[in-house]
């Protein structure tokens, strides 16, 4: 994913946004954290749903991704992520509340929260996670989003793509650290490189998507859990698919 153009989208975005009635915005039940965490003991996949990959050009518009999410959920996935900025993936926030209520399995937003705002109206649509990006904001925001967070119960996963972001990120104290390739594509060098520098304890998600077994090879025992998406999108058969990508 090219995270720079989302930033540049979601900024224009924070500004419009109006917040969203704090009455009507109930905790999340699902437990994000323990579906993901595996103590690096196996690697949890998260399939990220979309019906377009600005990287590649490539389009799903008739994918039911309702559908697509309950087949997901049938699987022994970890949690389920949804591309919730329209413009640039052409699924929505809606298409995460649709998700939310017909699936038992977390969801993370995959989006990028710089207000307060996004974090209520991302939790209305039914998020148990949301994307906080340590560059992207400064520490005293970053601290103040996730306090918003988390006072929903919403799990603030932090994300990082360079060692000095990662420092930022783990100032933070975020249980959560999503790590990422700095042109949006999946390197696992770099991944296991900033993961050997996150404490044991703490969960890790590579948040650039794996697509092949040897991906996943290379990345078992380093993190938790990793983004999926195109072997999903593109699946007759979800839990073939995912099984062949973890041989």
């Amino acid at each position: 994913m090219d995270w720079t153009a989302l930033r540049m989208v979601k900024e224009a975005d924070s500004q419009q946004r109006t917040a969203a009635p704090l009455s009507e915005v109930t905790p999340s039940i699902r437990d994000f954290t323990q579906f993901v965490t595996t103590q690096k003991q196996e690697l949890s996949l998260i399939p990220a749903l979309k019906r377009t990959d600005p990287d590649t050009g490539q389009a799903w518009p008739e994918l039911d991704v309702v559908t697509l999410a309950q087949a997901c959920d049938d699987t022994e996935v970890g949690a389920i992520g949804v591309y919730t900025e329209p413009s640039l993936f052409g699924t929505s926030s809606d298409d995460m509340r649709a998700i939310s209520e017909r699936v038992t399995t977390p969801l993370l937003a995959l989006d990028l929260v710089l207000h307060d705002s996004q974090i209520h109206h991302a939790r209305l649509c039914g998020a148990d996670a949301v994307l906080l990006w340590a560059g992207a904001v400064d520490a005293p925001t970053l601290a103040r989003l996730m306090t918003t967070a988390r006072s929903v119960h919403v799990v603030p996963v932090v994300m990082a793509r360079t060692p000095d972001e990662l420092r930022q990120a783990l100032a933070t104290e975020s249980f959560i650290i999503g790590l990422a390739s700095p042109d949006g594509t999946l390197d696992t060098a770099h991944v296991s490189a900033l993961a050997a520098h996150v404490p044991r304890q703490k969960t890790v998600i590579s948040l650039d998507e794996l697509s092949t077994p040897e991906e996943a090879e290379a990345l078992l025992g380093e993190v938790d859990a990793a983004i999926v998406s195109q072997c999903v999108l593109e699946a007759t058969d979800v839990e073939g698919s995912l099984t062949a990508l973890m041989k």
